[in-house]
């Protein structure tokens, strides 16, 4: 039984726009491809704004919304929409990761300071097991995101790299 899901947390474009390392992109689709091929559950997850002013990030069908190509929803991907900051406010992705046994989360995305953050703070208090592959994450500056790792070390979250991601989360 898959035990682990990697929620990959908001690779938009315009968000992608603020990250310090554009690099991490490529990083983020090397860490799906590993926890993929050892039957990790994928869940993407985006932003969306609830101001009508703002086109670019609450138009659902924009650009702006829409998911980096490399970090596309692939068949069979749980893809979820948050309108906050932390993706745990959408309660679907709570359900839906218990409904499938899920005990184990890693999460890679952007900004490391913001949506990462919280959404590991929020896994880890509704009891999973927290990871976060630190160079498939990237913060709006080097020294924001170097200090929202840390913080997360601290707070008992497990911080690896992607190349060395395989097997962190074993399904059973």
């Amino acid at each position: 039984m898959v035990t682990t899901a990697l929620i990959e947390i908001d690779f938009q474009h315009w968000i992608v726009a603020l990250a310090h390392d554009r690099g991490v992109v490529d990083r983020a689709a090397f860490a799906r491809a590993r926890f993929r091929t050892e039957g990790a559950v994928v869940v993407c997850t985006r932003y969306v704004s609830t101001d009508p002013a703002d086109p670019m990030r609450s138009d659902p069908s924009g650009h702006g919304a829409s998911f980096h190509p490399r970090l596309a929803p692939d068949e069979g991907d749980l893809v979820l929409t948050k309108y906050e900051r932390d993706v745990f406010t959408n309660p679907d992705l709570d359900t839906n990761l218990r409904l499938r046994g899920i005990t184990d989360v890693v999460h890679t995305g952007i900004a490391t300071e913001h949506g990462v953050a919280l959404a590991a703070g929020s896994a880890r208090a509704l009891g999973y097991r927290v990871s976060v592959v630190a160079d498939a994450c990237a913060g709006t500056t080097a020294g924001s995101h170097r200090r929202a790792l840390a913080a997360l070390a601290e707070e008992g979250i497990t911080v690896i790299r992607a190349d060395a991601c395989a097997g962190v989360h074993s399904s059973t």
